[in-house]
C-alpha cells in the first residue's frame, strides 16, 4: 500500500472513531445535565461541561488547542445543571385591579394572562453568586370560572441562543395579580457576558413573555 493510500485510510478510520467518540461525549453531556437541584449537582454539571467540551474540541481538531477551545464551548453545558430554588408564588393583587392592567371593559371569553414585569437581580454577578428572578403577571378568567391552570417558565439566553431552560412551574391560579419569585446559582466555568432571562406565563392558548438581563463577570 502506498503512503498516500495509508494516509487516506487513517483519515477515514479517524473520522469513524471521532463520530463514535462524539456520540459518547454527547451522552455524557446529557447525563451531566441531570440534576436534583443541589449546589453540588450544579458544580458537577459545570465540570462535566468543561470536560465534554474539551473532548469534543480535541476530537474535532486533533490537537491540545482544540481541547482548550472545546472546554470554552463546553462551559455552556454547565448551565444544564442550573437549578430553580427558593421558588414561591403568591397573589399580590385582586381581580378587580387587573381590569385596569388589561384595559378591558367587558368580560373575557377565555382565560387571559399578561406579564406586568419580569426582573432579575443583581445585575452583575460572578460564578457561584445567586440571581433572584421575579415574574409579576395577571390572570383574567371568563365568567363562571374560579381558577385556571397557569404555567410559568424561564429560558436563559446568551447572544440570541438558549443556553438553559429552567424547570417549569404549573399551578391553579385564581383571577388577579400573581408574583412568582425564585433563585438560581450561577455555575462555575460558564462564559462571562450578558445573559437574558425570558419570562413566560401560559394558560390555555393565552401566553405572554418579558425579558430581564444580568451580567456574569469573569
Amino acid at each position: 500500500m502506498t503512503s498516500a493510500a495509508m494516509r487516506n485510510r487513517n483519515v477515514k478510520i479517524s473520522k469513524r472513531l471521532s463520530s463514535g467518540a462524539l456520540a459518547v461525549v454527547a451522552s455524557l453531556a446529557v447525563a451531566g445535565c441531570e440534576t436534583t437541584g443541589s449546589v453540588q449537582d450544579q458544580a458537577a454539571g459545570a465540570s462535566i461541561g468543561a470536560v465534554v467540551g474539551c473532548g469534543i474540541g480535541a476530537l474535532v481538531t486533533g490537537t491540545g488547542r482544540g481541547c482548550a477551545t472545546g472546554a470554552a464551548i463546553g462551559g455552556f453545558v454547565g448551565w444544564g445543571a442550573v437549578a430553580l430554588t427558593q421558588y414561591n408564588a403568591q397573589q399580590v393583587r385582586s381581580s378587580s385591579a387587573d381590569s385596569r392592567i388589561y384595559g378591558l371593559t367587558t368580560p373575557v371569553d377565555d382565560t387571559q394572562v399578561k406579564i406586568r414585569r419580569g426582573t432579575s437581580a443583581p445585575k452583575s454577578v460572578r460564578p457561584g453568586d445567586s440571581v433572584d428572578i421575579s415574574t409579576d403577571y395577571s390572570v383574567m378568567l371568563p365568567a363562571g370560572a374560579s381558577n385556571a391552570r397557569v404555567t410559568e417558565s424561564w429560558a436563559l439566553k446568551k447572544d440570541g441562543k438558549t443556553v438553559a431552560n429552567l424547570p417549569k412551574k404549573s399551578a391553579s391560579r385564581a383571577a388577579g395579580g400573581w408574583q412568582a419569585d425564585a433563585e438560581i446559582t450561577i455555575p462555575d466555568n460558564v462564559p462571562a457576558g450578558t445573559y437574558v432571562i425570558e419570562h413566560k406565563v401560559k394558560a390555555g392558548s393565552s401566553y405572554d413573555t418579558d425579558e430581564s438581563t444580568f451580567v456574569v463577570r469573569a
